[in-house]
């Protein structure tokens, strides 16, 4: 199925009409392999109701800022829609200021020192991949959502 109509599908189950709804884009949370297929699940169990985005890797890409409100279709990694989220809220947050209760809805960690860890790894890939000096107060776009429709 095509995101269109995956979108229209979505549309007609919510009782809107084209234009109604705002759709922002298309979301992957991993292209390939085992790290992809454990977000999607996550996502679609409801356990992951957060993700997390270095605000230097959008302003190096000259990607859009996120706005609370915006719709998205996620796709899995054979690039097939399988739910729509809504961000619920964007917050710009030091990476080492970010609490618990918000890390916590990443969905895979115990513990705020294993988000942490990730968290750290995760800064300095972004780092390396872009060119930009990875510290512990960088600024980190928390983009809270929530899954409005799935199939």
């Amino acid at each position: 199925m095509t995101t269109s109509e995956f979108w229209k599908k979505y549309l007609a189950a919510t009782g809107q009409k084209e234009g109604e709804a705002v759709y922002s884009g298309e979301l992957v949370f991993e292209d390939t392999g085992m790290t992809g297929q454990t977000q999607l699940s996550l996502l679609l169990s409801g356990a992951k109701t957060a993700m997390f985005t270095p605000l230097e890797t959008i302003e190096i890409n000259m990607e859009k800022m996120p706005v609370t409100g915006e719709v998205y279709v996620v796709l899995d990694s054979k690039e097939e829609p399988r739910c729509i989220i809504e961000l619920t809220d964007v917050k710009i947050l030091p990476a080492n200021e970010i609490p618990w209760d918000l890390a916590r809805r990443d969905g895979e960690d115990e513990n705020m020192l294993d988000w942490q860890n990730k968290m750290e790894n995760f800064l300095d890939e972004e780092a390396d991949l872009c060119g930009f000096e990875a510290l512990p107060d960088s600024k980190i776009v928390c983009e809270l959502f929530k899954v409005i429709y799935k199939k």
